[in-house]
């Protein structure tokens, strides 16, 4: 049976023995090349499918999946959820009943289904030629591909509720070593569209081969404290890394420093952070959430006031208030929470304007691992690569630089949010971050 019938089998099953119960089920597919030395260096296939439940005895949940859509499997998968609840602590919620809201639009491309491996391998075989065009300090381009992929939905509760949602795109990348004067780098750009025809060799190829040029030949900056700058590519990437310090379950586990700020200045520049669900242009839309319940706006941080954290059914019955429509779950796990494309309002500067407003800055431009970076107590150290600036122009780029600080302090000093956002299809709505000082060390 497929994934929409194999929802429906066990949502008939469960209604014999459970109380209550929700039903998750995806399907996804995704097919690509990738191209070395103007030649098909292999082609990936993928799928996968299964169907989780999360079901109730009384108030008590019990979750468990299957990736094989057979009756047998359907039923002993609900035997297993049902065994589970014997073990779990009650949780008094009431799951979501029908609503009747406009569904929103979900980008879905039915043509993506004729783009052959050979057009695929075609265009990235282009990129890696224009990649060479573009400069003699290209030398190799090691990272090279194309990928398309599709996604789809099942979700059912013991309400009524039922949804589907299908989505797909196609995806170009590269990574491009440049080398001048015995100094090496590599600068990469991806291109996520919903139109093969859309992909664009000439932009991708013109953008990996700046983002390595510029960081050609660098020079080291003196250890200390410094204004840091965190560009529109990279901010997003930084906000992702600490973004479940603003998940209530995080919170109410104390595993967040953002407990017992709720109401209080949190950050500056009048920052406003989003969990924007209704933004038609971007990849996070969706007009339910992964239980079923209405997603909307969440404006998790207003003027620089921490305003809401990002609840599901079951954090916000911990706190006897209403879900906002922020639980995110794949069908192997649990319910968790998150952001549906995090977004912050930009401010009035460009990039450029915001290096003129110190004598001298570090616009970090690439990070370089994560491992010193915790979202539980938001301490960061993280290694970055970047430009250093003085009095608005650029001087030289920068490598084997630190950032030593804690991200939610961070937050308080921001002086200046810039006006550009990533000129790529992200969830990820960050523009470039100006901070007065940073420990900053070679």
């Amino acid at each position: 049976m497929n994934i929409s019938e194999a929802v429906e089998f066990l949502s008939q099953e469960a209604k014999k023995s459970a109380t209550s119960f929700d039903i998750i089920g995806t399907h996804s597919k995704s097919e690509g090349v990738s191209v070395f030395q103007g030649k098909v260096q292999n082609t990936e296939i993928s799928e996968s499918v299964g169907v989780g439940i999360r079901a109730f005895q009384g108030n008590h949940p019990g979750y468990a999946y299957t990736e094989r859509l057979t009756e047998k499997a359907l039923k002993q998968t609900l035997k297993d959820a049902l065994s589970h609840t014997a073990f779990t602590k009650e949780l008094k919620l009431e799951l979501p009943h029908p609503e009747n809201h406009p569904l929103r639009k979900i980008d879905y491309n039915p043509d993506l289904k004729n783009v052959t491996l050979s057009q695929m391998a075609e265009i990235s075989i282009d990129i890696e030629k224009r990649c060479f065009e573009k400069s003699s300090d290209v030398k190799n381009v090691p990272y090279l591909g194309c990928q398309k992929s599709e996604g789809l939905i099942v979700f059912a509760n013991s309400n009524g509720v039922r949804f589907e949602r299908k989505d797909n795109g196609i995806s170009a990348g590269v990574g491009v070593v440049a080398e001048r004067n015995g100094s090496k780098k590599i600068g990469g750009y991806d291109q996520l569209e919903m139109k093969f025809e859309d992909l664009s060799a000439e932009k991708i190829a013109t953008k990996s081969v700046e983002y390595a040029r510029e960081l050609l030949e660098p020079s080291k900056i003196e250890s200390g404290k410094m204004p840091v700058i965190l560009s529109e590519r990279v901010a997003g990437q930084v906000f992702a890394m600490y973004a479940s310090s603003f998940v209530a379950e995080q919170v109410q586990k104390g595993q967040s420093r953002m407990q017992g700020k709720l109401g209080k200045k949190v950050a500056g520049a009048g920052l406003t952070l989003l969990s924007d669900p209704t933004r038609e242009d971007l990849p996070g839309v969706k007009t339910y959430d992964s239980e079923g319940t209405y997603a909307d706006v969440v404006n998790v941080i207003q003027d620089g006031v921490l305003s809401d954290f990002l609840y599901n059914l079951e954090t916000a019955a911990v706190e006897g208030r209403k879900s906002n429509g922020c639980a995110l779950r794949s069908y192997e796990g649990k319910v968790g929470a998150g952001f549906s494309n995090l977004v912050i309002l930009p401010g009035e500067k460009s990039t450029a304007e915001l290096l003129k407003m110190f004598p001298r800055c570090l616009l970090v431009v690439k990070l370089e691992g994560n491992s010193g970076c915790s979202a539980v107590s938001g301490e960061m150290s993280i290694g970055v690569q970047g430009l250093y600036a003085e009095n608005g122009q650029i001087v030289h780029p920068v490598e084997g630089a630190t950032l030593s600080t804690n991200f939610i302090d961070l937050l308080e000093s921001l002086v200046a949010i810039g006006s550009e956002y990533p000129d790529d299809y992200t969830s990820l709505m960050v523009p470039a971050l100006a901070f007065p000082e940073i420990a900053v060390s070679n």
